[in-house]
């Protein structure tokens, strides 16, 4: 990302089954706010091969030649595309019930798996989200905009405050965007320890969780990170009383897991808890060594 303000803001990656609207919704959306769209999942895209389809992709990226991408299906299974894409900008699921979408889609063959468990709406639930489909894809999505039952202008009009909303948050600082307002000001009244230390250390904190975000790391493994990231900062304010410190110097204390035996004292004696802790300080550290 480029460090001026325009080049801060992500590009929006659309993605989501046929029928969703992606299309559609998505050229609306940008006239209305101005903004350049590409649509990758038209039907002479869909039609090509995975590679031409990822060679199509990686050029507008490089040349950042749209604001928002629609994303072909085929592209949305491919593991690395959903890579590329967090790593390149913001992947929001656009998902309408799947019924509807299987209707609009235009295909004969299913696009969705009902879940036998589901006794309405053909086996996908009111909302639409009971199948394998929708978690996978939930899984590998920054946003998720549920569309069910929607018009065509609402469904617009959600669209745009979609993205007005997550532009305006990548300008935000990394400490807000990851969600840690609250440490600086909870650590500076728990703790002896003044507010540009604490800044220091959550805006390290904060960079890394969106650098793993941006990775695809899933919610699960990213709030076991936010966790032990919290207890670590605590346990070296705690214990190693950072005062006066310069950024390196404080940033150095958590070159090794911190304060493990504390840690197993006054948080978890699991062992899994402890290994994880480990593990998750010992790429944090790595992070700031590379960073």
């Amino acid at each position: 990302m480029k460090p001026d303000s325009e080049g801060s803001i992500p590009m929006i990656f659309l993605a989501g089954p046929p029928g969703a609207g992606k299309s559609g919704l998505g050229k609306k959306a940008c006239q209305e706010l101005k903004l350049r769209f590409f649509d990758l999942s038209t039907p002479v895209i869909n039609e090509q091969s995975l590679l031409s389809q990822k060679e199509i992709l990686t050029e507008v990226i490089t040349k950042r030649s749209a604001d928002i991408i629609a994303l072909p299906w085929l592209l949305q299974q491919n593991k690395g595309i959903r890579t590329l894409v967090r790593r390149s900008g913001v992947l929001l699921l656009l998902w309408a019930h799947p019924l509807d979408m299987q209707t609009r889609s235009g295909h004969s063959e299913p696009l969705f798996t009902p879940s036998p468990r589901i006794k309405t709406r053909g086996g996908f639930g009111r909302n639409g989200t009971g199948c394998r489909e929708f978690r996978s894809l939930d899984r590998a999505a920054d946003e998720v905009l549920i569309l069910v039952d929607s018009s065509f202008d609402e469904a617009v009009d959600d669209l745009q405050n979609y993205i007005v909303s997550i532009r305006e948050e990548s300008l935000e600082s990394p400490i807000i965007r990851a969600g840690l307002g609250d440490w600086v000001d909870e650590w500076r009244q728990s703790y002896d320890i003044s507010k540009n230390t604490a800044n220091i250390i959550v805006d390290a904190m904060a960079r890394y969780l969106l650098h793993l975000r941006s990775e695809g790391k899933s919610p699960r493994t990213l709030s076991g990170v936010y966790s032990d990231l919290e207890a670590a900062g605590m346990l070296v304010i705690m214990y190693d009383y950072p005062k006066g410190k310069k950024a390196a110097e404080v940033l150095v204390l958590f070159s090794d897991p911190p304060w493990t035996i504390e840690f197993e004292r006054k948080f978890s004696d699991s062992p899994s808890a402890i290994a994880r802790y480990e593990r998750n300080l010992k790429g944090f550290a790595h992070f700031l060594k590379n960073s």
